[in-house]
Order: C-alpha cells, then sequence, then structure tokens
C-alpha cells in the first residue's frame, strides 16, 4: 500500500507514471480495472456533465469504450441518479443501486459492462471542489470470487489519497501546468506556489503565493513557517504537513478569509516532493503547495478565443460559458435553445478545437486566459 500511495503522489505530476500505478492499485486491491470520472454536482441527475472520464483495464486507457459510455450509455444507466446519494467514501457494490428487475434487464449492466470487463463493481462517490463529484468505480473479475475483507479495506484506505490526486489534477488543469517541473510550476502566475524543506521553512513562492502571504488574512509565516491565521485552521495545516514530511501522504485543506462568504476563500493542496539524488538541486525542497483562490479566477476574452482558433462568435461564445462551468442544461436555459441543439454545437466545437471531452475544451479556453490580478 505504501508503494500505491507514493505512485498516487508522482502521478500527480507525471502521467507517463499512470499505467503503472493503475497496474499497482489492481494488484494491491485485487481488481482488473476501474473507472475514474468527474462531473459537475449541480446538474440535473439524469444527465450528468462529465468534466473527466478515464477507464483502465489491466493498466490500459479505454477510450473507445469513454465515448461510447458517455454518447450511447450514460443516459440509460440506471445508478446515475442514485450515485449523487451515496454517502462520500462509502463502497456501494452495483446489486445496491441496482433492484434485481434492473440487474436482469439494464443495458448497461446486463449488457454494455460485462462485454468490456466485470459487473462486480463498488462505486464511491467523492466530493470535489468547485461544484463537482469524484465517482471512483472499481470493478473485480467474476471468476475470481467474492470481495475479501482485505481489498475492500485497502480500497477504503486510498479513497483519500485518490480524491486529493484529483483536486490537485483539476487545479493544475485549471492553470494549464500539468506538466510542468516544479520551477515551471514557480513562473505560473495564475495559481500561487509554495516550495518548503523539510523543517517546513518557505524555500520559494511565485508572485501570487507571495501576494497572499502578503495580505495575511488566512495564511502566513511566523520565522519563516507556514502558517494558517486561525488557531484550529493552523492545527488541521501541521497535521497535514506532518503527514507530508514523515510519511510523503499529500492532502487538501481550505482557509477562509474573514468577511467572505464563500465556506473556502483559499485551496491548498500539500504535495510531497521525493528526493532526487541525481539533480544537483541543492534548496531541499520537500513540499510542494498549490494555492487555489475559487473567487479569482482567470479573465476570459470571447474574442481572443475566436481568433486563436478561428471560431464564430456564437462558438466562442458556448465555449466560454462552458469554461464558466456552465452545464448544457444551464447553455439551453439560458440562451433559448434545445440541449439536444446545444450538444450538436458543442459535438462541432469539439470537432473544430480537436478535443473530444469537455475538460479538454476547458482547459484550451483557460490557457488562453489573462491572469487574474
Amino acid at each position: 500500500m505504501d508503494e500505491v500511495v507514493g505512485l498516487l503522489q508522482e502521478a500527480v505530476f507525471d502521467e507517463s507514471r499512470w499505467t503503472k500505478l493503475a497496474l499497482s492499485i489492481d494488484s494491491a486491491c485485487g481488481l482488473i480495472g476501474s473507472q475514474l470520472c468527474v462531473v459537475a454536482a449541480d446538474v440535473d441527475d439524469t444527465v450528468p456533465d462529465f468534466r473527466f472520464n478515464r477507464g483502465l483495464i489491466r493498466g490500459e486507457p479505454q477510450e473507445d469504450l469513454e465515448s461510447e459510455y458517455i454518447e450511447y450509455y450514460h443516459s440509460l444507466d440506471e445508478r446515475i441518479p442514485r450515485m449523487r446519494g451515496m454517502r462520500p467514501g462509502r463502497l456501494y457494490h452495483n446489486t445496491d443501486l441496482l433492484t434485481e428487475s434492473e440487474q436482469k434487464s439494464s443495458p448497461v449492466y446486463a449488457g454494455f459492462i460485462p462485454r468490456h470487463t466485470s459487473n462486480d463493481q463498488f462505486n464511491i462517490r467523492m466530493p470535489g471542489h468547485g461544484g463537482t463529484s469524484m465517482f471512483w468505480v472499481v470493478a473485480r473479475e467474476m471468476d475470481r470470487g467474492g470481495w475479501s475483507f482485505e481489498n475492500l479495506k485497502r480500497i477504503e484506505l486510498l479513497v483519500p489519497h485518490v480524491a486529493h490526486f484529483v483536486r490537485v489534477r483539476q487545479a493544475l488543469a485549471a492553470a494549464d501546468a500539468r506538466g510542468d517541473a516544479l520551477a515551471a510550476l514557480l513562473d505560473r502566475t495564475g495559481l500561487g506556489v509554495l516550495h518548503l524543506d523539510r523543517h517546513g521553512r518557505v524555500l520559494e513562492a511565485n508572485e501570487r503565493a507571495r501576494r497572499v502571504l502578503a495580505e495575511c488574512d488566512c495564511l502566513t509565516q511566523r520565522k519563516n513557517q507556514l502558517r494558517a491565521c486561525a488557531r484550529h485552521e493552523d492545527a488541521r495545516l501541521g497535521r497535514l504537513l506532518t503527514a507530508c514530511f514523515d510519511r510523503g501522504v499529500g492532502g487538501s485543506m481550505a482557509l477562509w478569509r474573514p468577511g467572505d462568504a464563500r465556506a473556502d476563500s483559499l485551496i491548498l493542496h500539500v504535495c510531497p516532493v521525493p528526493l532526487d539524488w541525481t539533480s544537483f538541486d541543492t534548496r531541499g525542497v520537500a513540499v510542494q503547495i498549490l494555492l487555489v483562490e475559487p473567487g479569482r479566477t482567470p479573465e476570459m476574452d470571447g474574442r481572443q478565443l475566436a481568433d486563436l482558433y478561428d471560431l464564430t462568435p456564437a462558438e466562442s461564445g458556448l465555449a466560454l460559458l462552458l469554461a464558466r462551468g456552465r452545464s448544457v442544461r444551464e447553455v439551453a436555459v439560458s440562451t433559448g435553445r434545445k440541449e439536444a441543439t446545444v450538444r450538436w454545437h458543442v459535438k462541432n466545437l469539439h470537432s473544430k478545437l480537436g478535443v473530444h471531452r469537455q475538460a479538454d475544451l476547458v482547459r484550451l479556453v483557460l490557457s488562453t486566459a489573462a491572469p487574474a490580478e
């Protein structure tokens, strides 16, 4: 399990490790494969707005299956409206979400899933930031016997680490910085970045992170040590950093700015940085912290987007609405169009931009945005 958690931390910044990570999770938990998706949490239960969807079987990505499910089967999946009511972090078997009759007649449970993997699956919901929910579906081969207590316990132990993995990936994607090295992330003005040594001292901070620290309303430095201003939040931050220093385990937390109506004004994603004995890097960076400010998003220019990608005003307007988190249903309501019409335009937009998922479209749009001041 230590190896799996370590690979999760490393794969946050390195997509080339995803295959090894997936195989390691499968081996540790007795799986044949898994699916991880992120959906908007404020859309109609029967029409999930996918922001991310990745399925792996025996460590191999299944892009054709992902597209087939979203295009043809998700609207027929009886589990979807029930999954939103699942308690966060709890494991629900497919048979917990489907009636006996549905298990026999469901085109998804009885038809689509068995053709490609196994419908002996557990489903886990995890709350995400920015109005999203994460769903992790893990599958076991039917002829391997039942689920062991040990394997189920391992899956439960991995849930918070998988949630942290997704949140950090979301933050990096929003800053168009998923493949950046540590030094390159410091240059990202749209994303605050702090580097700490093994004693919790701040070694480096980019401009946005320095501004957050200078404001001293929820995060500050005391004798070069990173501290939260509120006592109860500082204690939690201390526990989070200790876990990162001592066990190499990352995590996330939210801080509240006094006078801010939002529940979380500043989100911290704490990630361990493994030692690299071959880099001659004498800074001794042990922890990297990403600072995400939900209320301070980049400004997006529709004309700039249209010029860059040769879009019509209507297409660039639709792309902006999607990038701001609007669902297809919300776009249809706000523009007075039918949902089917909006989906047709979205499909054309994907084709024109050369993307296959809404998450990729959003990343493209955000990469053209001007950094927030």
